[in-house]
């Protein structure tokens, strides 16, 4: 075990909208398309950056606003984080014109950032409402409490007005609004009605840009992507050249340069951990943190790199990873059997490649499926959807033609649920040299072919894809079809329960946490759902658990406000 100790409270904030400005600048690591991907974030025309959670979208973001805050010749920045837009969906359940609040919070919310950015190159201007009130409304919304909000508060022209106001006072020639988490809400409704805002918003003067998600992200039916904006896929491929420097570099820039040494004598390992993690940072930073081990009561840490330590973080690594999936039930419940038949084509599609690879030299493992473009059916194509969602699959982004045996879709799959499944080298040992040889070095051009009936082997397949939708709650009468507004047989409303409600009542077991740490949490303080660790006030339930600092009290709340935003 390296006996080099360091501190580290700040270091595992994965999260790059929890890290302050210095930090942030300080511990970035340049992307290897981030050139490219800046210009297109800081110029004129909407764009939508697109890849699975904790890939790097939010660090872009943010790049992107300090480039141009700092350059008084660039455009007008304006950033918002939208992470909070679920705790709204109640006024929609409620039948409480939740398009309109909807709208009113998202202009209310770009209002704040308007005011973040004019302190940032300290140019007060005034506006048509003002940042106390602006952020009085949008807290009121937030805690599903319109009656409190003028009714006619903002509107996209006013704020259209006010930001052509700002682009006067500033000497700027056009603004850039760099939204996040614009689509990470699991509301069909709001996603809908976030893309009719921004379609409306963007012009000659305002350029909009938005991080989205693959495969949970619903358009509305007037925005079409390719049209009205550009998508970039940030996702960094683990079978790029720069990759694994790429991921060096963010734990170089995370860590204290005394943890130099200990990197380098565990080469083999940080290697492994950077594939395992997929091309994901936040992952890489989260199995890191699971392998410190605490000195006592000091604030002091080091890293233990054993192989059955870093294995076992790779195991656990990729079970959160499933449980990021198989929670999109309680998000999006009417994919219920969506995602459970998902659980068994992902089961099948590594008992595949687990097969393929018996007896495979190192450099010949296949790490990805193959499936007839011609066999892919749109349900199947929403579970490889939700897959990207979670970050358990990469597609490929061009079709791979076989002659006369049709055109594939090629999905490589999760690198650490390889490793889990004994899916990579399944023949041999566990031996983490080996595994990196096997990533490092494989053919691009072996991949297993299969198809959709042998993925689907186990499933329930009369109702595979069956929508999960939920009846009368009058009469209990199945609903007819997703959309239907009226039971079929009582004529009474239907309704919808709130997700985000339902989501704050989850047990905490629902969270990426391992059982042993649930257990404990249960035994030794009152905490049983979501909403008890987001109302423990300065973490006082958390702190009284043992194994418990306020490192891991700190994460285990953004873990529950990451749950249900």
């Amino acid at each position: 075990m390296p006996t080099d100790q360091i501190s580290l409270e700040q270091v595992f904030v994965e999260q790059a909208e929890y890290l302050e400005d210095e930090s942030f600048t300080r511990w970035s690591a340049s992307h290897p398309d981030e050139d490219a991907i800046l210009r297109k974030l800081t110029h004129g025309g909407a764009k939508l950056i697109s890849g699975p959670r904790g890939c790097g979208k939010t660090t872009l973001l943010k790049k992107a606003f300090h480039m141009l805050i700092s350059d008084n010749d660039a455009a007008f920045p304006i950033y918002v984080n939208y992470k909070r837009s679920l705790s709204i969906e109640p006024l929609y359940t409620s039948g409480k014109n939740g398009t309109y609040w909807f709208h009113q919070w998202i202009i209310l919310k770009i209002y704040q950032g308007i005011y973040e950015s004019l302190k940032e190159i300290n140019n007060p201007t005034n506006l048509s409402i003002s940042l106390k009130k602006a952020k009085e409304s949008s807290d009121f919304l937030e805690m599903s409490n319109s009656s409190k909000v003028d009714q006619d508060a903002v509107s996209i022209g006013r704020l259209e007005e006010d930001i052509l106001r700002v682009l006067e006072k500033t000497g700027r020639y056009r603004c850039v609004l760099l939204l996040d988490d614009a689509a990470h809400a699991f509301s069909p409704d709001q996603q809908r009605d976030f893309f009719d805002f921004f379609r409306q918003i963007k012009s000659k003067e305002i350029s909009p840009k938005a991080a989205i998600y693959p495969g949970v992200t619903n358009y509305s039916s007037s925005f079409h992507v390719g049209h009205d904006a550009e998508q970039i896929d940030v996702w960094i491929k683990p079978d790029r050249d720069e990759y694994i420097q790429f991921m060096r570099t963010i734990i170089g820039a995370r860590f204290p340069s005394g943890i130099d040494s200990t990197i380098e004598q565990n080469a083999v390992a940080v290697d492994f951990l950077c594939y395992a993690s997929f091309g994901v940072p936040r992952a890489l930073l989260n199995m890191l943190q699971s392998l410190i081990v605490e000195d006592g009561d000091e604030e002091t840490l080091s890293i233990d790199f054993s192989r059955t330590s870093v294995l076992r973080a790779v195991k656990q690594h990729y079970a959160n990873t499933k449980k990021l999936f198989t929670s999109l039930i309680g998000k999006v419940p009417v994919y219920k059997r969506f995602i459970e038949t998902g659980e068994v084509i992902l089961g099948n599609s590594f008992e595949l490649l687990k097969k393929y690879n018996k007896e495979k030299d190192d450099v010949k493992q296949s790490v990805s499926i193959a499936i007839p473009d011609a066999e892919m059916s749109p349900e199947l194509i929403r579970v490889f959807a939700l897959f990207q969602y979670a970050g358990l699959c990469i597609p490929k982004d061009e079709l791979v033609s076989r002659g006369e045996k049709g055109r594939f879709r090629i999905f490589t799959m999760h690198y650490a649920g390889l490793v889990d499944t004994n899916a990579l080298l399944g023949s041999k040992s566990l031996n983490i040299q080996s595994y990196v040889r096997a990533f490092t070095q494989r053919n691009a051009h072996e991949f297993t072919r299969t198809r959709p009936k042998t993925l689907l082997l186990g499933a329930a397949t009369s109702d595979a894809f069956a929508l999960s939708l939920p009846p009368c709650s009058a009469c209990g009468t199945p609903r007819l079809y997703e959309e239907a507004q009226f039971c079929a047989k009582c004529g009474n409303p239907l309704t919808l329960s709130s997700t985000y409600l339902n989501l704050m009542n989850s047990d905490i077991a629902d969270l990426p946490l391992t059982e042993a740490r649930v257990k404990k949490i249960k035994e030794q303080s009152s905490i049983r759902k979501v909403k008890d660790i987001l109302m423990d006030l300065e973490h006082s339930q958390l702190l009284q658990v043992d194994r418990i600092g306020k490192i891991w009290a700190a994460k285990i709340v953004r873990l529950a406000e990451e749950f249900v935003e």
